[in-house]
């Protein structure tokens, strides 16, 4: 998808992980990026080695839709147009669904599912309404491999991921051709990011004590797994996704999901996804990721 111009991107959850990389991958090649967060002082030092025309730092919490109508009426503003929204904003816990309050389980919904949302609404709004007629855009979904098989500690991660799998299949099917709107569901495997990390390891629901359960193998293997070679590298990911933008039409068709044009299925981060599966195994028993690929990198 050659450009002759800079295309501007507009991310969300850009203070860590893979919101992070992504707007640095960015900048790096020359492209021009609004970054939204909860906190923008964590984007401090970028702001300081780039200028407000190649980066604009913007506080954003998606849960809340005045503030997501907001970052785009000043994408419009700054830039007059914006190419990519790069979805990614979302929180995760390691925790027994029965020892997850209901008031934590629906906050991660938010967050994850109806944050992922509202910021698609806007997206899909913005590129018809806002951009230039035909213009269209791309909307990257961040979802996650957790998103094809449940797992246990994070099953209310797995819910929200599912359900945002869902929401972009069917969303992709009922926008119109002539809107030139394209979809990006990308499904990171396990990956070295704040979000994997034992700080986000919640204390056990009293019968994970239980030698039985498969929570009680998984934290008790939780902390050697995380700093193991399985977990992939956040950056290497990011510049695959990034390279996946930059394709032609015709090269995005070749991973097109069956049926909904429009719309590639991404999986990677999966380079040692065989290790992965025996290190999880180890710890929960047999375990078995969906791995059908429509477009694996």
């Amino acid at each position: 998808m050659a450009q002759s111009t800079p295309r501007v991107w507009l991310i969300t959850g850009s203070s860590s992980g893979f919101g992070r990389a992504m707007t640095e991958e960015v900048l790096r090649n020359g492209e021009i990026v609004v970054a939204t967060l909860r906190k923008p002082s964590a984007l401090d030092d970028l702001a300081a080695k780039y200028p407000r025309t190649r980066l604009l730092v913007l506080p954003l919490d998606v849960t809340n839709e005045a503030q997501v109508k907001s970052v785009f009426a000043q994408a419009k503003n700054a830039f007059g147009h914006v190419n990519v929204v790069y979805n990614n904003a979302g929180q995760v816990f390691y925790q027994e669904l029965e020892g997850t309050s209901l008031d934590r389980g629906r906050a991660l919904m938010d967050v994850n599912f109806w944050g992922a949302v509202t910021v698609s609404f806007e997206a899909v709004r913005f590129f018809r309404e806002e951009n230039p007629k035909g213009y269209g855009g791309m909307l990257v979904q961040v979802s996650s491999v957790a998103a094809t098989a449940g797992v246990p500690l994070l099953g209310f991660y797995n819910t929200t991921k599912a359900a945002l799998d869902s929401f972009t299949e069917v969303l992709a099917q009922e926008v119109l051709p002539a809107w030139n709107i394209r979809f990006v569901n990308v499904h990171p495997g396990w990956t070295r990011t704040p979000i994997s990390s034992s700080e986000v390891l919640e204390p056990p629901a009293v019968y994970a004590s239980e030698p039985a359960a498969a929570t009680t193998k998984m934290r008790a293997g939780f902390d050697a797994f995380i700093k193991s070679d399985a977990l992939a590298d956040a950056e290497v990911v990011t510049k695959r996704i990034w390279s996946v933008t930059r394709m032609d039409d015709e090269n995005l068709r070749k991973g097109v999901q069956e049926g909904i044009p429009g719309l590639v299925n991404v999986y990677t981060g999966m380079d040692s996804l065989e290790g992965v599966h025996a290190k999880i195994g180890r710890l929960h028993g047999e375990l078995m990721w969906n791995t059908k690929v429509h477009y694996e990198l």
